[in-house]
């Protein structure tokens, strides 16, 4: 998926046909109508790099929504475009995207992840990860670390990764530490994953975390310590970017309650890790408590939203939303350190 990735769409696109591999793969290109020319660098790029001449191999198709053109890369013979040009943005008018490509989506056993502003960096990612997942028939899912790369710094910063070697992911820490713990573009699941995916998890504003938590409860999740993919970072242009993160606004609190509901659709579904998830529930929403540059308004509109989670917390999560609610930072320095340190699951090193 991508829109007005016109800096970086390149990028993603070169990780794509660099992969070397001894299986063929499809990558599903849909762009949501761009206005800053994607479009046109995604078009000049099929036609440099692809064969469109192939008459046995090439596709040229067009109704209201989109243009498609499915094609084979000229030199590698085992990498597939299929791109989605769509006529209007859909986001704007809250128009499913996915239809469009769910005839090749369908097909493969395992589905990799990158937006249009990541991309990938090892010309074995797909070759090692899905390997390994045919070899191990309970693996549900693989990841790797990733670098991350400051737009605003146009430098690496730093790193995101799981653990310090290659192993199984634990299913606390996929819970806990959220969906940014194991990193997005890094990702390849099975497929049959989505037969079955659950409406609470469909309904959710984010996408990743709740695939995470699903392939970890249906499988083995496997970390690979070796970068293989880059995630943009303090991107103004990503989702994260547009976010106003300052504000109580319906929308977003209607991010949250999605994410709320996911998890506890979790919970009732796997009693087993009921306490993980209602543990992460009460830190999310305590998380989400506006700051002291909100307004008095909004940190009341937030309260008042969340007010019958908040009353079901245990004594550890009503005292952490206490502190939070005060102006006193060595006093919530000292709790983090304290009292609360068993649940810091979430922090992330770089």
């Amino acid at each position: 998926m991508t829109f007005n990735h016109a800096p970086y769409i390149m990028d993603a696109m070169n990780g794509f046909c660099m992969q070397q591999s001894t299986f063929p793969y499809v990558a599903i290109i849909v762009d949501d109508a761009s206005t800053d020319g994607e479009p046109e660098i995604i078009n000049r790029y099929l036609q440099d790099y692809f064969d469109l001449e192939d008459k046995g191999i090439v596709r040229n198709e067009e109704t209201d929504d989109y243009v498609m053109t499915f094609a084979r890369h000229k030199k590698n013979q085992n990498c597939f475009f299929a791109v989605f040009l769509l006529k209007y943005n859909h986001y704007s008018k809250s128009k499913e995207k996915w239809p469009y490509y769910i005839e090749f989506a369908k097909a493969p056993l395992y589905i990799a992840l990158c937006e249009g502003d990541d991309y990938w960096i090892d010309p074995l990612k797909l070759q090692k990860q899905v390997g390994f997942m045919e070899l191990h028939p309970n693996c549900t899912m693989t990841c790797s670390r990733t670098k991350l790369f400051s737009e605003n710094r146009q430098k690496y910063i730093g790193e995101t990764f799981c653990y310090k070697k290659d192993r199984d992911v634990d299913i606390k820490d996929v819970i806990y530490r959220t969906g940014l713990f194991i990193s997005t573009p890094s990702i390849i699941y099975r497929a049959v994953l989505g037969n079955n995916y659950p409406e609470y998890c469909r309904n959710c504003a984010v996408g990743d975390y709740p695939l995470q938590i699903y392939a970890a409860l249906h499988g083995k999740v496997r970390y690979f310590n070796d970068p293989m993919a880059v995630y943009r970072t303090e991107n103004s242009l990503s989702w994260m970017g547009k976010q106003d993160w300052l504000r109580v606004s319906d929308a977003r609190l209607k991010v949250l309650q999605s994410e709320v509901n996911m998890m506890k659709g979790f919970a009732n579904e796997y009693p087993q890790y009921r306490d993980l998830f209602e543990n992460k529930i009460a830190e999310f929403i305590n998380e989400g408590i506006p700051t002291w540059r909100s307004s008095r308004k909004d940190r009341k509109k937030y309260m008042d939203f969340f007010a019958s989670d908040i009353k079901n917390y245990s004594w550890r999560w009503k005292i952490d939303k206490m502190i939070r609610l005060t102006r006193i930072p060595r006093l919530r320095r000292y709790y983090e350190r304290f009292i609360l340190k068993d649940y810091n699951y979430h922090k992330i090193s770089y």
